[in-house]
């Protein structure tokens, strides 16, 4: 039986095809080869149309890595970088992280940011954003609108220009009452300009009706006594 021999040549490209298979297969395994984030509640560019309760992360590997020296956290910050999250420490179970949002969030985008620690060692700090856009009702739409509440109807000209004169105008019991004060002062001023006058010339002319009197009857006594 004839054998054919193989060349060197021939055996060299047969190692190169097994290398270039066994690099095939490599490149073809799960892009997952390390840690990383591979799901979330909400989801990255997700809009929502109601407020979420919670964050939940969950990562590819064997889990997170914990301790009092480790921090592993999630923030939800708002426009204004206010954090939306619970105060109280993001809880890890296993490769899953979770927290709290206490408080119903207002219409808009939010960011999620967190921090985490893997369990090969190696931690890494990333982020995505996602919207709230939850229906307004009836009050809500008048708030959004900036609607201004009903004004008082502005009062009638006519109405303030009549109680402006009415104000302005004296009451009439007033002015009878002044008018009283007036003419009595007048005459006491009268009384006392006259009074005494009239008093000094009926003096006289009584003192005057005295002395004519008086010669009349001396007169006569004279004349009585001359005859």
């Amino acid at each position: 039986m004839n054998t054919i021999p193989y060349s060197s040549a021939t055996l060299r490209l047969g190692i190169a095809a097994l290398a270039g298979m066994s690099l095939g297969a490599v490149a073809s395994a799960p892009a997952h080869a390390h840690d990383t984030l591979i799901a979330s509640t909400p989801e990255a560019d997700q809009v929502l149309e109601a407020s979420p309760d919670e964050v939940v992360l969950e990562f590819f590997g064997e889990g997170l890595t914990t301790g009092d020296a480790i921090t592993n956290e999630i923030l939800v910050l708002g426009p204004e970088e206010e954090d939306w999250a619970s105060e109280e420490p993001a809880e890890v179970e296993g490769s899953t992280m979770r927290t709290d949002i206490p408080e119903p969030l207002p219409n808009g985008e939010y960011e999620i940011r967190y921090r985490v620690v893997y369990s090969d060692g190696h931690s890494e700090e990333l982020g995505f954003s996602f919207e709230v856009d939850a229906p307004l009702t009836e009050g809500d739409d008048d708030a959004a609108l900036g609607e201004p509440e009903e004004a008082e109807a502005p009062e009638d000209p006519t109405e303030t220009a009549d109680a402006g004169t009415a104000a302005a105008e004296p009451a009439p019991t007033e002015q009878v009452d002044d008018d009283a004060a007036l003419s009595g002062a007048e005459t006491e001023d009268e009384s006392g300009q006259w009074g005494g006058p009239f008093w000094v010339a009926l003096a006289s002319a009584l003192a005057g009706v005295a002395a004519v009197a008086w010669f009349t009857a001396r007169r006569r006594g004279r004349t009585a006594r001359e005859g």
